[in-house]
């Protein structure tokens, strides 16, 4: 069993880099926020329900940080996501998942009011 949760944490990591490497691209000022969401990794990749350590930094980036958001749910974003392995739908799912309210359409107007 410790054999597959080492893997499993491996999986998660690499995972992780390839999408700090894809953002980090784009821009530096793309990925500030995805460091913080790092706790959410394990429910972006399949996980039942986002952990408290998840919930918890990402109110902090809607309300802080939400031009990194839109950049991460941007077409661009979301292409590099899948292919990392993150469930695009889970993703999209996490505000709500957190308790928190997001408006999508923000993003497009370029009036971050989350």
């Amino acid at each position: 069993m410790k054999i597959m949760e080492t893997v499993w944490r491996a999986l998660c990591c690499i995972a992780f880099v390839v999408v700090l490497q894809c953002v980090a691209r784009g821009s530096a000022e793309d990925s500030s926020c995805l460091n913080k969401l790092s706790p959410c990794l394990r429910y972006l990749n399949g996980g039942e329900e986002p952990p408290d350590s998840c919930c918890e930094p990402l109110k902090s980036v809607i309300e802080s940080d939400a031009e990194c958001l839109c950049s991460l749910v941007s077409n661009r974003g979301t292409r590099q996501a899948e292919q990392a392995g993150i469930n695009v739908t889970q993703a999209q799912q996490l505000p709500a998942r957190c308790g928190q309210h997001v408006n999508p359409l923000s993003c497009l107007t370029s009036k971050f009011s989350f």
